[in-house]
This record gives structure tokens, C-alpha cells and sequence, in this order.
């Protein structure tokens, strides 16, 4: 699309990464909070952050992705206290590394996968998988996270509290 390190960055890179990760997920929630207001019962929504969005690492200079994932906790947090009266509760999951069509590139750069060990040492320093962000969703979604809101949770295989070990 375009993203990568800020002096490589074009425009219309950095809008299309914004449309796609930040405006979407704008919308659907805007959709969401009419319908839950409309019913007025109450609801719950779950977006999709990144650790990127307040863990960076050189490795993967994506600074608008890095830049709308973090904008996904500012809004959700927004959102959560501005609806919170209505019974309405937003969270995010922040997931590290996981196998994805994005981490492709990752997945077979040597290099990277040596950092990954370090940088998400859990479970052997793997990249995570789609899986691993099973059990918090539920949580999220269910009557059993009836008391929280604007809460952003990693799941990182450790990213967050690791510093990670370069080879270059």
C-alpha cells in the first residue's frame, strides 16, 4: 500500500492504511453504536489494535499502520467513556506478531524470526496465531466482561514487556 519508514511514506500509502485499518473500523463501530441505541439495550464492541500501536520496533517500519493502530485505542477509549452510560462497552485486543497474509514478509525473513524469539519469547519465541486471541475475544464479547470498558489488552507472546535482541 505503500507504508513503510516515514521518509519513503507516500500520501496516498499513508490515506489508502488509514482508510483500511482506521475509517473501517470507524464506521462499523458508528453502525454498531446507532443500532445498540436504537434498541437501547446495551452492546458491546471489539476492535482489533496492534502492539505496534504502543510497542514499535525497527523492524517493522509500517509507521502509518503503526500510526492508525494506535489511533484505535485513543477512539475506542473515547467511545467507551462517551457510551459507557448507555451500557455500551468498547475494548481492543492488541495483538503481537501473528501469522497473517501482512506477515508473510516476516514469516520467511530469517533475521526477523530471530528477533521474534527474543522480542515474543513465549511458547518458543513463535509468531502468534490467529488462536491466540480466541479466549480474550470471548471474554470480551460475553456477559462475563459486563464491568469493563475501554480497556486495551496485548496479546503478544510477551512483545510488550520484552526488548527483543537485534542481530544487526
Amino acid at each position: 500500500m505503500g507504508d513503510g519508514p516515514l521518509h519513503e511514506l507516500s500520501l496516498e500509502g499513508w490515506n489508502k492504511t488509514l482508510e483500511l485499518n482506521l475509517t473501517s473500523l470507524m464506521l462499523s463501530n458508528q453502525a454498531a453504536i446507532k443500532k445498540f441505541l436504537e434498541l437501547k439495550n446495551g452492546g458491546t464492541i471489539l476492535n482489533m489494535g496492534s502492539v505496534l500501536g504502543f510497542s514499535p520496533s525497527r523492524y517493522f517500519s509500517t509507521h502509518a499502520y503503526a500510526a492508525a493502530k494506535s489511533a484505535i485505542i485513543g477512539f475506542s477509549k473515547a467511545v467507551a467513556s462517551y457510551y459507557a452510560k448507555d451500557n455500551i462497552r468498547v475494548n481492543v485486543i492488541a495483538p503481537g506478531l501473528v501469522e497473517t497474509p501482512m506477515a508473510d514478509r516476516a514469516s520467511n525473513d530469517e533475521s526477523i524470526l530471530s528477533f521474534i524469539k527474543t522480542k515474543q519469547p513465549l511458547d518458543e519465541g513463535r509468531i502468534g496465531k490467529d488462536s491466540d486471541n480466541d479466549g480474550l475475544a470471548v471474554y470480551f464479547m460475553s456477559d462475563q466482561s459486563r464491568f469493563t470498558t475501554g480497556q486495551v489488552i496485548a496479546v503478544d507472546g510477551g512483545w510488550s514487556i520484552s526488548e527483543g535482541q537485534y542481530s544487526k
